[in-house]
């Protein structure tokens, strides 16, 4: 989102008992239980030595006007010339800046009196409700979004501060910034406390003509170390490259506040940042020098930094290769005739080799680990290594396999080796093959000469034991791909129904809640009355897809909720026929909590039905528990053949 200011603008008579939007007196005048002849226009009362007690208060926005009614009398206040109140207390609350009016005029059984007592007040801000703002930026840690495009960036001012300059992904990784780590709390109304950590390296990389630390002729890193400081939400007049004002809403830190890139003295020394955007894990905020020289770009995510994945633990006690006894076998073979093995160097879990001539073909430059390792088939396993080559060398093999027969293997794949880059090989839960020994073969067929190879961190365990590491996810999955099954459902072709079924804690069936399918989006919300517990917010989606038992399938869906929504069930399963129930023919059936305005984006892969075909399937979302009134989307849905 731009942002634009937020005006959540309420107006508000405070708690003061009668209120009218127009009177006269037979609506303001009480009827006495005394005997009455009339009224006496001699009695009106007047408002001679009158006065009224006027208090504002500007942190609220509310103001508040007392009166001690005279005997026989009670007061009229009259607020902004339209709204009347007639007790002795009068409140105005409104969350614009702005100057309004307060009259008072007395009455009794004879009239009001003609003449009144007006006085003015104002508000000197706007009051903004930023409890939607604080849900996002809080309660969670920034860092710069190092892997996206532009996460740090400059251009001119009153742009989106790109067009002179964008960071690619990682583009800075050697100057320490990515460590970084800057967090909010909510304590006022629209600020609180603003926390800068420097990160392991304890520097602040600061940008080349900044001063206060020394002059540089190139950015360079400071020690100014972790700071708290305040902050708030602020609203400034913003001037865009064509000349057009607009109020914006900007985050405000203290004067002299470190942050993971200075640019300049001038951001140290105030630091002001315009919000372009802010949503749960994204936060775009652009920087602008006091002489509108330049503005620069920072774009920050509160999703954790991906873990580098460099294969499965080597060190862990799992891993069956710290205890391998192994003897070496070369065959190296340029144009088809062996000569002698090339060097080789063991270093612990760390192995050298350095090809001595150039090779051409596959299987001419052949080393293997002949071990005492075994395998059996009862479990699986999950294998990884490091190689890197000094030189690039396409089509090197890695093969797992039995010794003494080359066709029984877990796998002999080839690969293409950057010069000077770690190739991460690695392979995930594995089905076991009875193996009495197993030999990890290489073969570097192809390469130049005098190439060097590095292989480390070899590492063979068994699949159920957990080292600690988490491998990245191999399943790819796109809505637009042509494989997407459910691309039918959405453009009606494969889409029967939706049979919502919500119920009250008494489990009696209420009311369907509204929802909506457009595109590749459905959205709901949550209805008046739903019950507390699990299945009583159903909402099933019915196609008409068919799937086989024997076939696997990949599965995604990401919702998106604007309250925060406890034990969500999500069911993939075979739809219910007549009085035939099929609720136990499931793919899946998995209950997740959702966070507000957070994507939660749930995947599953390899999948299979555990008890038939299904001749029709069923995607039950049940929202039980959850917060009246909730506004859900799910969208992007995935059903896919695994390959």
């Amino acid at each position: 989102m731009k942002t634009n200011i937020r005006k959540r603008i309420s107006t508000v008579l405070v708690g003061l008992g009668t209120i009218f939007m127009s009177a006269g007196v037979g609506l303001l005048a009480s009827c006495s239980p005394d005997e009455f002849s009339g009224a006496d226009p001699n009695g009106i009362p007047t408002m001679d030595g009158v006065d009224f007690q006027l208090a504002v208060d500007q942190e609220t926005n509310q103001m508040v006007a007392t009166y001690t009614p005279q005997a026989g009398t009670y007061p009229i206040w009259i607020l902004d010339g339209t709204s009347y109140s007639t007790l002795s207390e009068v409140g105005y609350k409104n969350t614009e800046a702005g100057t309004h009016t307060v009259e008072l005029k007395l009455g009794n059984r004879n009239g009001i009196s003609q003449a009144g007592k007006k006085k003015e007040y104002t508000f000197n801000e706007t009051k903004i409700d930023y409890t939607s703002d604080f849900r996002k930026i809080t309660g969670k840690e920034w860092r710069f979004a190092n892997k996206e495009v532009g996460h740090l960036g400059c251009g001119p001012a009153g742009t989106a501060g790109t067009e002179w300059w964008s960071a690619q992904p990682d583009d800075k990784k050697d100057f320490g910034m990515y460590d970084d780590r800057i967090t909010f709390t909510a304590d006022t109304r629209k600020g609180g406390t603003f926390t800068y950590d420097a990160g392991a390296d304890g520097l602040t990389y600061v940008n080349t003509g900044t001063t206060k630390w020394g002059p540089s002729d190139a950015d360079f890193d400071v020690a100014i170390g972790n700071q708290t400081a305040a902050w708030s939400f602020e609203v400034y007049d913003w001037q865009d490259a064509d000349g057009n004002v607009t109020p914006q809403t900007y985050i405000q830190l203290a004067p002299n506040t470190a942050f993971p890139y200075i640019s300049s003295d001038a951001q140290y020394e105030n630091p002001k940042f315009r919000i372009e955007t802010l949503t749960a894990k994204k936060l775009v905020l652009i920087y602008e020098t006091p002489d509108r020289s330049i503005a620069w770009r920072f774009i920050f995510t509160s999703e954790e930094a991906e873990k580098e994945w460099n294969g499965f633990d080597p060190d862990s006690e799992f891993n069956m290769w710290k205890n391998a006894e192994y003897t070496m076998f070369f065959w190296y073979a340029p144009g088809w005739s062996q000569i002698a093995d090339p060097a080789f160097e063991a270093n612990g879990n760390d192995y050298t080799v350095t090809l001595p001539e150039a090779t051409t073909d596959q299987w001419q430059a052949q080393m293997a680990f002949k071990t005492n390792l075994s395998t059996n088939a009862a479990t699986h396993y999950d294998f990884s290594c490091i190689i890197n080559s000094d030189k690039d060398l396409n089509g090197a093999t890695v093969k797992l396999v039995m010794d003494g027969d080359d066709n029984v293997f877990y796998f002999t794949d080839r690969i293409d080796l950057k010069a000077g880059e770690d190739y991460i090989f690695w392979k995930s839960d594995m089905p076991g093959i009875d193996m009495e020994r197993v030999n990890l073969f290489f073969d570097f067929g192809g390469c130049q000469a005098g190439t060097v190879v590095n292989i480390s961190s070899i590492v063979l365990k068994d699949h159920a034991n957990d080292d600690g590491t988490v491998p990245p996810g191999n399943v790819s999955m796109s809505y637009d791909d042509a494989n997407n099954l459910w691309k039918a459902v959405d453009d009606g072709s494969a889409f029967i129904s939706v049979t919502p079924w919500f119920a009250n804690d008494g489990w009696s069936q209420i009311a369907d809640p509204a929802w909506d399918h457009n595109g590749n989006k459905w959205s709901l919300t949550i209805p008046e009355g739903m019950g507390g517990s699990q299945w009583q917010g159903q909402f099933p989606i019915n196609t008409t897809l068919a799937t086989a038992m024997d076939d696997a399938y990949n599965f995604s869906c990401t919702i998106n909720s604007d309250e925060d929504l406890n034990g969500v069930t999500i069911k993939l399963t075979e739809s219910d026929e007549g009085d035939t129930k099929h609720d136990n023919n499931f793919y899946f059936a998995d209950r997740h909590n959702v966070k507000a305005d957070e994507p939660f984006v749930y995947k599953m892969s390899g999948v299979k039905l555990p008890l038939n075909d299904a001749h029709a399937l069923s995607l039950f979302f049940d929202f039980g528990g959850s917060p009246i009134g909730a506004h859900i989307v799910i969208s992007d849905i995935i059903f896919e053949k695994a390959e």
